[in-house]
């Protein structure tokens, strides 16, 4: 008796914790895949951020993919600033910038930085190789103006045209991911240490592949406001 009585116990706890864990995930929200023999997507929010992965997303993927947040507006005067923080895709070089939304077509890219480079688990806990090497020509800043813009990554390994943060774009422009076409996971940021959200500032877990792990290149964007879909036309 005592046994049965530990295992619905056990059983009940599961069940809390797998609720928990799906907290705030809409039923249109696309599986995450454990990271293949690299820190999990909700390890490097958790760990490093302090977020949860589903609790805390400010673009939960919707049944029409037009619905999600997907596009930002400047802050305030100054540059806006893309940063790639964490690099744990494909190790052929990376590419990554900010676009123009486009109702039809492919949006026009403007590039701002690449990288060949794939950081380990070692330097998630060391914090060695953290942010990863940029190429030579590579920058952070920009200025979009003041109208809505949206954000991209791309990988040279695979030929197809990149992921946007509209998942509009991506199904338009990649053929080989239109069936799945939410890439970007955008979060605050949070600064651990404190547990303050850092004011107009953002963290994106890309996925550019069809594992859907999220944490293909994880990026910070600055001087920022997330716009309300609503308010993206």
């Amino acid at each position: 008796m005592k046994t049965r009585t530990r295992s619905r116990i056990a059983t009940v706890g599961l069940v809390t914790a797998i609720a928990a864990v799906a907290s705030g995930q809409s039923p249109a929200q696309p599986k995450v895949a454990p990271g293949p023999n690299e820190p999990d997507w909700a390890v490097v929010l958790r760990d490093r951020y302090g977020l949860s992965m589903f609790g805390d997303l400010l673009n939960p993927a919707r049944e029409n993919p037009a619905e999600v947040r997907a596009l930002f507006r400047r802050a305030a005067d100054g540059p806006v600033t893309y940063t790639p923080v964490i690099a744990l895709g494909l190790e052929t070089r990376n590419r990554g910038g900010w676009y123009r939304p486009a109702k039809d077509g492919p949006p026009t890219k403007t590039e701002t930085w690449t990288y060949t480079f794939k950081n380990t688990t070692n330097d998630l806990a060391t914090g060695d190789n953290l942010p990863p090497p940029l190429e030579e020509g590579a920058k952070l800043a920009f200025d979009p103006g003041d109208a809505p813009f949206g954000l991209w990554v791309s990988n040279d390994g695979l030929d197809d045209g990149g992921v946007f943060s509209e998942p509009t774009a991506v199904a338009r422009v990649n053929k080989r991911l239109a069936s799945q076409p939410y890439k970007a996971m955008i979060y605050p940021h949070r600064d651990k240490a404190t547990g303050k959200v850092v004011p107009d500032s953002y963290i994106i877990g890309w996925e550019y592949s069809t594992n859907d792990d999220f944490q293909d290149v994880v990026c910070r964007v600055d001087n920022v406001v997330l716009l309300d879909s609503a308010a993206s036309d």
